[in-house]
This record gives C-alpha cells, sequence and structure tokens, in this order.
C-alpha cells in the first residue's frame, strides 16, 4: 500500500506537482453572475428590456444598457443580441421612436440616454439622429448651475451623462448640488425640500465622489452620517431614513452603498453593522435563487425584480474606493517688518 502511495505522488509531480487550493468564493462576483444570467432571460424579442408589460420600454432598456456596460459587458455585442438586435441597436429605435423622442423631453431623459450609450460603445454625439451632449447642454442655466431648475434627481443625470461622455462639466453645476445638501447631510429629489431620502442621498454621493477635492470635503462625510443614521435594524435601508416605519428595499439599499462605497466609506465596516450585518450583506441577501433580486423581502409587496437587478447590479459595479487621509492644510505665517 505505502508503495501505491509513494507512485501516486510521484505521478503527481512529474504531472505538474501538487493541486492547487480552491479559489475561495467571491459572494459579490457570484451574485453578479447570476444577476446576469437571470437578465439574459429579461431580454425581449427586440433586443429591449420592459420593468412593466411585455413592450420594451426606453428607460428600463437605457439603464440595462448602462448596467452591461458597467459590468464590463457589450451591449452590442452578439452575448446581448435577440432576433438580430442588440440591447443598444434597440435602444437607438426606443430613444427614436414617437413623436416626442425621449432624449428630447428634458435634461434627465437626455442624460439617461447619454450615460448608457457613452459607456455603452455608441456615439454620444449621433444616436437616434440626435446629439445627446447637444441635448443635455441645452437645458444649462449657469445663473443658477442647473440642468433642471426644480428636480435635482434629473440634474445628477444629466451631469452624470456628461462626465461618461468626457465632457467638461461646469463648476456650478457640481456647486449647485453640493448647496442643496440638507441640514440633515443628505438631499433629496427635488431642490426645494426640507428633509432628506436615501435613494437621492446615495445617488448624489456616488456622484459627487469623483468630483476632485471633494474626497475629503465635509460633505462626504456629512452624508454618510445621515445614512448611518437612516440605516434600519436590518442593515439596509428604506426610501426615509429611520425611524419612518418603511422597510428595507433593494433600491434603497443598492443606493446607499454606491454611494459609500464611491465615497471611500466601506458599507461592510463597523460603522455601518447592525445585528452584526453590514450594508453589502444586506444587499445581497435580496438575491432570489434563481439570480434576481427582489424590491422587497417577505412579507410580500409590490415590487419590480427588473429594477432591483438592475439598481443591485449599479451598486455592485461600483468599487470600493479608499477614503484618503484628510490633513489640513497649513497657510505660511507672512510678517511684515518694518
Amino acid at each position: 500500500m505505502s508503495r501505491l502511495f509513494l507512485t501516486l505522488g510521484l505521478l503527481l509531480l512529474v504531472l505538474g506537482g501538487a493541486v492547487a487550493p480552491a479559489q475561495a468564493a467571491d459572494p459579490v462576483q457570484d451574485a453578479i453572475s447570476g444577476a446576469l444570467a437571470w437578465l439574459h432571460t429579461q431580454q425581449l424579442a427586440d433586443g429591449g428590456f420592459s420593468a412593466f408589460g411585455a413592450t420594451s420600454g426606453v428607460a428600463t432598456t437605457a439603464d440595462a444598457v448602462y448596467v452591461l456596460a458597467l459590468l464590463g459587458e457589450d451591449p452590442a455585442g452578439p452575448a446581448w443580441t435577440v432576433n438580430g438586435h442588440s440591447a443598444l441597436a434597440a435602444l437607438e429605435m426606443l430613444s427614436a421612436a414617437g413623436p416626442v423622442p425621449y432624449p428630447t423631453r428634458g435634461a434627465g431623459e437626455a442624460g439617461k440616454i447619454l450615460r448608457a450609450v457613452a459607456l455603452g460603445g455608441g456615439d454620444p454625439r449621433y444616436f437616434a439622429g440626435l446629439d445627446l451632449v447637444v441635448e443635455v447642454e441645452k437645458h444649462y442655466d449657469p445663473a443658477t448651475g442647473r440642468y433642471h431648475p426644480d428636480y435635482l434627481f434629473r440634474h445628477t443625470l444629466a451631469v452624470e451623462g456628461l462626465v461618461r461622455a468626457g465632457q467638461l462639466v461646469p463648476a456650478p453645476a457640481y456647486d449647485a448640488l453640493v448647496a442643496a445638501q440638507l441640514p440633515d447631510g443628505g438631499w433629496f429629489w427635488s431642490f426645494d425640500a426640507t428633509a432628506a431620502d436615501v435613494d437621492t442621498t446615495g445617488r448624489v454621493l456616488q456622484l459627487l465622489s469623483g468630483r476632485a477635492g471633494l474626497a475629503c470635503a465635509r460633505v462626504s462625510e456629512r452624508a454618510a452620517s445621515y445614512l448611518d443614521a437612516a440605516q434600519l435594524a436590518s442593515a439596509g435601508w428604506g426610501v426615509n431614513p429611520a425611524p419612518d416605519p418603511n422597510p428595507a428595499n433593494a433600491n434603497s439599499t443598492a443606493l446607499a452603498v454606491a454611494g459609500l462605497r464611491a465615497a471611500g466609506f466601506d458599507p461592510d465596516g463597523p460603522r455601518f453593522q447592525t445585528g452584526g450585518k453590514g450594508g453589502l450583506q444586506a444587499l445581497l441577501a435580496f438575491q432570489e435563487a434563481g439570480g434576481a433580486f427582489r424590491y422587497m423581502l417577505p412579507p410580500d409587496s409590490p415590487e419590480v425584480r427588473l429594477m432591483a437587478t438592475l439598481e443591485t447590479l449599479m451598486a455592485l459595479a461600483q468599487q470600493q474606493a479608499t477614503r484618503p487621509a484628510c490633513r489640513p492644510i497649513y497657510l505660511p505665517l507672512v510678517i511684515r517688518t518694518g
């Protein structure tokens, strides 16, 4: 028997040595793989996607194209082509449809299409017969720094679209977001609010974190404190902060996680641990065996799995940033003599 084991051992050495140890599972990558597999089952015959009904929607398809590109997928390639229609081609067809093409309806609509096209491999300067950059920029008001006079959420889509397209965004557009931060540290979807919501706070924090000079600014710390206070006992987030009785949902949790990761705050770190579970762990718990993310955990409630899955994938695609050490600036003291 000992000779047999010795022979087998020598054979292993000849064939290349010891067997490599199994790689540790990566729950985030596993979640992404499962969600993408499920997303394939949701692509419709025209190449698009729909959150409601069996007809492709332009906004949902734009979000799908954007998410696929974020994850390194090719929305114009064969993997995301059905009946000769790719996801990006479907977005172009849907964007041009109707008496009023979707990107011409406002800065937010144009920004949503622009970010998807720019990241997804399309031509932002000519898509669906439109120059998407121009469609966004024509809404800019230099007096306020806003791309939409009232809706902060649409303003963020316009700014992100331009950023993804490699366009210079005027500094006042960022200043408008900083100025809109509320006393509680968060943001609301409109500019005239008095109290924040989790979804908008996560989205704005993610956008501002890519702005040079804001990583160490007090604005990000105040936003993180807002999300810290808003976190629920489940370690997830609802639309409104605690103690509002709204339960955690995948969309709000995803937006909070994305904002925190972009700003260099670890959503699974000690600060965001509740009941032995962090925010990212809470987000992954929304995934079903089939790969989709449900909007809410039981008890059941109205939900849209496609939108929950897309929002979650956006968050999982967001890399965990390293928060830089913020040092005070010392100015030299100039003493005039004589």
